[in-house]
């Protein structure tokens, strides 16, 4: 992927007016870097090889620093006349200007300029940017020394300190993932490093590595699906291996540089894939030795889908709440935020906290260590509780943010094109987050008592309801990604509704649901997949 890029050196002399001018009479990004500023060749590849949209700000964590980052960007920075309130990092003195922003950027370096006030043009602009309420991301420099001083003698320590770092080395580790679940950090990734440094020895591409984890899933699900301890014992390990492998691919994307929307969908897809067939394997198996749990494996795949759900359209709105800013002055010298302060967590509450959310190494170490001791039956017994205590403890939380919020929507697309079902345009709910998880519930519920009073073939209920969750999965990856599913493709798949009319219909007559299963299966699994990686093709073309 070539990015479209240049760079400029800025020093005390250096005029806002000379920026924005270079800036106008290009088509291409800036890359701003201060000349007094010392860091490593791969944190400056943050600014120049990931694909960026927006602004981008190279920033340091630092207790009480001058500019303020909440989640993935910048909301507040500070000058020698500017002051940001709540500050947790140093601006690091490198920016990337967006030409996707040209009009706004442009607005706010001429208001900046014709202010008057005097300070390193650098930090002018990132001020003009942030209270202009331009985003900017954070690019986090960790894992190395840096300085930005006028110091020569202090720039060329630390360039001698840089100089002796294992450049490979810290791009491996600047690879892992930021804010991974306990079990992950201090187990799993200690072994993907090994299979990421191998990948990239082997130059095996990230989607490449992402289709041989999936591989390694559905073998365990097919262990699983044999029923005996030995199988169980062997489907538990492939699942671990599974999910280390699957590690790697997101931190070969950030170790190469090679990142695109498919490989995204495709790692996302391929995790829901593996552990909902996980689910189908162990009931499966017991299935072999005379016991029913596919209730409780439709019950859990279901449970699992409304969390994942609520999980990444709550991160999503409550992102875009808390970085909607409000446009400052920039002749006021305080933004005027004042943090509210909060005791401080131990990194005993902190990692105890990370493990109740009970992301998706915790929950398959469960699946894995559960099913080896007890089985199926016992996997059905235990995670349903462990997840029940997750989400109550979680949803308690967002339940408590939500009510601070104003009582009206934003991000509308990202919830109504999920609803796959009516769509509210004059609603203000604030709780609209919830919506798609509720009719998910609603769906799965229906589904799964039909399946208990009637005499349906319980392996193919499961199945269907599996593409069927399949389906909305699909729309919460399109969603998420700003793009709506065609029109043609959301009436095939008959809508909530419909699709339970018809299932109603074939109870009635007695029919078997194997025809509802091929086509659902088909139409989500199949066709929508291959419309939606064709099209994804086509926007990269």
């Amino acid at each position: 992927m070539k990015i479209d890029f240049r760079t400029i050196k800025v020093n005390d002399g250096t005029k806002i007016s000379d920026i924005a001018k270079a800036f106008v009479d290009s088509n291409s990004d800036l890359i701003l870097i201060d000349e007094n500023s010392v860091f490593s060749q791969p944190h400056l590849e943050l600014l120049t090889d990931y694909p960026r949209k927006t602004a981008t700000a190279l920033v340091a964590p630092l207790y009480n620093g001058e500019t303020r980052v909440v989640g993935d960007r910048v909301v507040g920075a500070g000058s020698s006349f500017h002051t940001a309130g709540g500050g947790n990092s140093t601006f690091v003195g490198a920016l990337r200007l967006s030409q996707n922003q040209r009009k706004e950027v442009i607005a706010a370096l001429d208001k900046m300029e014709r202010s008057g006030i005097n300070a390193h043009s650098l930090d002018l602009i990132l001020v003009a940017l942030v209270r202009a309420n331009i985003h900017v991301a954070s690019a986090q420099l960790v894992f190395a020394t840096y300085i930005r001083s006028g110091d020569s003698e202090l720039r060329s320590k630390v360039r001698s300190e840089i100089e002796s770092i294992n450049v490979d080395r810290l791009r491996l580790k600047m690879a892992n993932r930021a804010n991974d679940g306990f079990f992950s950090v201090f187990v799993l990734r200690k072994f993907s490093k090994l299979f990421t440094w191998a990948a990239v020895r082997l130059r095996v591409t990230p989607n490449q590595v992402t289709l041989i984890s999936f591989a390694i899933g559905l073998l365990s699900a097919y262990e699983f699906s044999r029923g005996d301890f030995w199988s169980i014992f062997i489907g538990a390990l492939l699942l671990q291996l599974s999910i280390i492998v699957d590690c790697v691919d997101g931190e070969l994307a950030r170790y190469t540089r090679r990142f695109s929307q498919l490989g995204a969908w495709l790692d996302a897809i391929t995790d829901r894939i593996k552990e909902y067939l996980v689910f189908f394997g162990l009931a499966y198996g017991a299935a072999r030795d005379g016991r029913d749990l596919w209730i409780p494996a439709m019950a859990m795949m279901v449970f699992q889908a409304v969390r994942h759900l609520s999980d990444y359209n709550f991160a999503r709105i409550n992102k875009v709440r808390s970085t909607d800013l409000p446009i400052i002055d920039v002749k006021l010298a305080n933004d005027g935020f004042v943090p509210i302060k909060k005791a401080k967590k131990s990194r005993l509450q902190y990692w105890a906290k990370k493990v109740i959310q009970f992301p998706i190494g915790e929950r398959w170490l469960v699946i894995s260590a559960s099913a080896v001791i007890g089985g199926a039956a016992f996997t059905f017994t235990v995670m349903p509780i462990l997840a029940a205590i997750s989400i109550i403890v979680v949803f308690r939380a967002r339940i408590r943010v939500t009510r601070s919020w104003p009582k009206e929507r934003v991000n509308k697309d990202l919830i109504d094109d999920q609803l796959d079902t009516f769509k509210k345009p004059k609603s203000t709910n604030r709780f609209d987050w919830l919506e798609p998880s509720i009719l998910r519930a609603i769906e799965g519920a229906i589904v799964i008592c039909l399946t208990v009073i009637t005499d349906l073939n319980r392996p193919a209920a499961f199945l269907l309801l599996f593409a069927i969750i399949y389906g909305h999965y699909d729309n919460l990856y399109r969603a998420l990604q700003g793009e709506h599913k065609p029109k043609w493709l959301s009436y095939a798949g008959t809508f909530i509704i419909g699709r339970i009319a018809i299932l109603g219909v074939f109870i009635i007559f007695s029919w078997s649901i194997a025809p509802l299963v091929w086509y659902f299966g088909a139409l989500f699994l199949v066709v929508s997949s291959i419309q939606w990686i064709a099209g994804e093709k086509s926007r990269i073309a």
